[in-house]
Parts: structure tokens; sequence; C-alpha cells
């Protein structure tokens, strides 16, 4: 049996789906590399994946550093998208300010008027008084239930929050193993995943 020249563990841990009650399996994915009888043509996989990891890092690093730059271009971009919405924000507050001084005037002469007729409706028993204080009781009513509402105010901008944004978008992963993976087993090797149990394994 030839023994395998390659092993790379691959970072992470894999939760089986098992609902006994009990803590559930912690498995780890774990790559063995069986080589071909073509080792020249292993080698130049290597050499590939080198390449590929050293282009992958050069790229990275020149994404970071470029970066700042693009960050500050959107950033000033929604800069001036915040003012705009901030000079709106302020006009409907406005707005809504107005409406709750409204608001509440109606409802301080809907009350006067409300006591007024009340009055005349026990006193008199008149039917224009006693219809009048029905209806402006369902008016006053129908204000509970309308109360203006207070416009968003936008968010503000973080340059360091889109800084940070633009860093996440850099790659630092290129796919070189996957490329490693089939230019091995393209030479004649055989690529085996294994699920290995790390913790809280079955002791059947």
């Amino acid at each position: 049996m030839v023994k395998p020249v390659f092993r790379f563990i691959i970072a992470g841990i894999f939760f089986a789906v098992f609902f006994s009650g009990c803590s559930s399996p912690k498995y780890k994915i774990e790559k063995i590399y069986h080589p071909p009888t073509d080792k020249a043509c292993v080698n130049k996989c290597q050499e590939e994946f080198l390449k590929c990891q050293d282009t992958c890092q050069k790229n990275y690093n020149q994404c970071l550093l470029k970066a700042p730059e693009k960050a500050k271009k959107i950033y000033d971009q929604l800069e001036k998208e915040y003012t705009q919405k901030l000079q709106e924000y302020y006009k409907q507050y406005r707005i809504y300010q107005n409406q709750l001084r409204e608001r509440e005037k109606t409802i301080e002469r809907l009350k006067a008027d409300l006591k007024f007729y009340e009055r005349l409706c026990a006193q008199y028993k008149d039917k224009e008084a006693c219809y009048r204080k029905e209806n402006i009781k369902r008016a006053l009513k129908k204000l509970e239930y309308s109360t203006p509402v207070a416009p968003e105010k936008p968010e503000e901008i973080s340059y360091q929050e889109v800084l940070e944004k633009e860093r996440a978008l850099c790659k630092c992963d290129c796919g070189c193993k996957e490329i490693f993976d089939a230019c091995y087993q393209a030479c004649g090797g055989k690529v085996e995943i294994k699920r290995i149990c790390i913790e809280d394994c079955d002791k059947d």
C-alpha cells in the first residue's frame, strides 16, 4: 500500500445533525493525498500551486493598499447623499412638528366644544346638542389613533466602516488548493476526503 505524501487539514468544524438530546458529535475534514507514479507531474502541480499562492498574496496586498483610496471616494459620495437626506429630514421634521401642534390645538378645541354640548345635552335634552356631543367624541377617538409619524433620521456615515467593507472585499483565497487538487488528480493521484470525529463521538 502506497503511503500518502501530502496531508492537508482543512480548518473548520462540522456539526452532525442529530437531535438525540445529548451533545452532537463534532467533526473535522481531512484530505489525504495518494501520489501517482508520475512524481514529475506532481512537482509541476506543486510549483503551480506556489505560484498561485504568491500571485494571490500579491494581489491581496495590492487590494489592501488601494482600499483607503477607494473607500475615500465612496465615503465622499455617501457623505453628499447623507447631507441631502439630512436636509430632507429636517424639512419633514418641521412638517411633523406643525402637524403635532395642529393636532393639539384641534384636541383642545374639541374638548372645549364637548364640555359645552355635554352641558346642553344634559340640562335641556337638546337633540342637536346631544348629536354634536357624540360626533365630537368620535372625532376625539379618531385623533387618538391618528398621531403623526416622526420622520426617520438618516444614519451618519463612518469612513472607518466604509474602509472595513472595502478591505473585506480583498480576497486572500484564490482557490489555489482546488486548482492543485485538480492538477494532482489529472496526474493520476487520488485525493481522499475523510470526516473524522473529534468530540462527543459515538463509542460503539
